[in-house]
């Protein structure tokens, strides 16, 4: 790197393919589409605009000769067998791997197969499984806008430390608030499969299970106090992927205005895979100063080589998932009421340093070389 910049080359051309989204890696080149800068598809809004404005200082686009590595400008989004994906981008393929550079490669969100073909990839997916990981693959993040800059005038409350610990969710869990019927009965069926161990020789069947899970064993403790919302509906129908419960514009704000107050009026938030092994609150606890309680399910967290996430979350182990109250005290009663205010603006500050689009990318040739 020269200057503090990272060299890349990409083959522009390939954004032509049909239905493959353009990496956000390349905003500040490119731009963002109208959906992103639509406030009636995009409650995110905004989340892209600082890297947009500021992404050249720190990235620029070469030749294949110049650059540290190379960037497929498109997710790698495939089926099994997806012939037609692996032709159209065939020369690029066999361009990047003549120059014998790395390729950075993102895929899509919650991508339950991938076989990347491209030759010395160094691979980005949020649904990574450590037990199956390969050591060009790395944990992806979820870009978002900042709350605290939008809710709070971009000043962290810091919470003192309370004798009794909170924790706080705000989502969907099923067959938690659903009415009776089907679904609710699919979904207590795949619940009482997940206690009896089931769910880990089939992972991606797991839905919202230990999410479940995880909620009722602190529901059912007296040692710690819970601030739960529980949803009747899924937050994810956006368009673009944004939290969109509603359809109606005012009622969607302050769904995520409240999703936000949630996790800043809690001391813990609880983050648990979904449909995906991954957990987008885990990112916006962080967002927000409050410490995680997350909940191991074979996961990969992003800059796992470089951050010790023990030390910011309390980690909870998927075998644990019956005393996370025990858990939670454990880590709580190990803090001192300094230690555990100074702790929020540390998960604060690594958030801005490496979880904003701007912080991640200035931090993305940090892999080259793991």
């Amino acid at each position: 790197m020269e200057n503090n910049k990272l060299k890349l080359y990409t083959d522009l051309s390939l954004l032509k393919i049909k239905n493959q989204p353009v990496v956000d890696l390349l905003i500040p080149f490119c731009g963002q589409d109208s959906k992103e800068r639509n406030p009636d598809l995009n409650i995110t809004i905004g989340r892209f605009d600082d890297y947009e404005k500021t992404g050249k200082q720190f990235i620029e686009l070469t030749s294949v000769e110049e650059c540290d590595a190379c960037l497929l400008p498109i997710r790698y989004t495939q089926t099994k067998n997806d012939l037609d994906f692996d032709k159209e981008i065939e020369d690029f393929s066999s361009q990047v791997e003549k120059s014998n550079k790395k390729t950075f490669v993102f895929l899509g969100s919650d991508v339950d197969y991938f076989n990347v073909k491209i030759k010395n990839a160094i691979i980005f997916c949020n649904t990574l499984y450590q037990s199956r990981r390969k050591k060009n693959e790395f944990a992806f993040t979820f870009f978002f806008e900042d709350f605290i800059a939008k809710y709070y005038n971009n000043q962290l409350p810091v919470r003192e430390k309370p004798a009794v610990p909170t924790i706080g969710f705000c989502g969907y869990a099923p067959p938690l608030a659903q009415k009776f019927g089907l679904y609710q009965v699919k979904e207590a069926l795949r619940l009482g499969a997940n206690y009896l161990g089931l769910i880990k020789k089939y992972p991606s069947f797991s839905a919202h299970s230990y999410r479940v899970r995880a909620l009722l064993s602190i529901l059912k403790s007296k040692k710690v106090k819970n601030n739960f919302i529980i949803r009747s509906n899924f937050g994810f129908g956006g368009p673009v992927g944004g939290l969109y419960p509603g359809g109606v514009k005012e009622l969607n704000a302050s769904f995520r205005e409240g999703y936000a107050k949630n996790i800043i009026d809690s001391d813990y938030t609880l983050c648990v895979r979904g449909y995906g092994n991954n957990s987008i609150r885990f990112f916006e606890a962080l967002c927000c100063g409050r410490i995680p309680v997350f909940i191991n399910t074979d996961c990969v967290l992003p800059f796992d080589f470089l951050i010790d996430w023990k030390k910011y979350c309390v980690w909870v182990e998927e075998n644990d998932i019956g005393i996370i109250p025990e858990k939670i005290l454990a880590f709580h009663n190990s803090k001192s009421p300094e230690e555990f205010k100074s702790l929020q603006t540390e998960i604060r500050n690594i958030w801005k340093e490496y979880f904003t689009p701007e912080g991640f990318y200035k931090n993305l040739h940090l892999h080259l070389n793991t």
